[in-house]
């Protein structure tokens, strides 16, 4: 799904009905969205369909907003939860450990996909977690295999 973030308002005041911190999150992430379509655009005089796409780790948004990492995790679940947020991937940061590349839904597009959550079973922020530790434990179990015959 393509969403270009322009000329339109963040849905701020429904995301405070899930803490300020997850407002912070929010305007950051919404921000770097629609700034990454923005460079684009001047970049190569014209628009690249970067999807809403946002790529900042757990660990700089929360040195960027002066809050634990804790809390960030915490806000991102609940902004994956509430369809603010999707998980399109995983990108390796340049020491190699991998982060979340997010996507922000576009405000007329919040509805549909509260729509779509609603099929599955487990929220957003349980799968998520689910395929990170799957992927873990496959990395790990694969490093440790040729030494088990050595």
């Amino acid at each position: 799904m393509a969403v270009i973030l322009r000329d339109i308002a963040p849905p701020i005041r429904e995301v405070s009905e899930l803490g300020y911190a997850a407002v912070a999150v929010y305007s950051l992430l919404f921000e770097s969205a629609h700034r990454e379509w923005e460079y684009s655009r001047t970049k190569q005089n014209c628009p690249r369909d970067t999807g809403g796409t946002t790529t900042w780790s757990h660990k700089a948004i929360a040195e960027t907003l002066k809050m634990g990492k804790a809390k960030v995790i915490q806000s991102t679940d609940m902004l994956l939860d509430a369809g603010f947020l999707q998980v399109v991937g995983r990108i390796a940061s340049s020491k190699g450990s991998k982060h979340r590349i997010y996507r922000v839904i576009h405000p007329s597009e919040i509805k549909a996909q509260r729509a779509i959550l609603s099929l599955f079973d487990d929220p957003p922020s349980m799968r998520n977690k689910r395929i990170e530790s799957q992927r873990r434990s496959f990395s790990h179990n694969h490093e440790e295999a040729p030494t088990a015959f050595l």
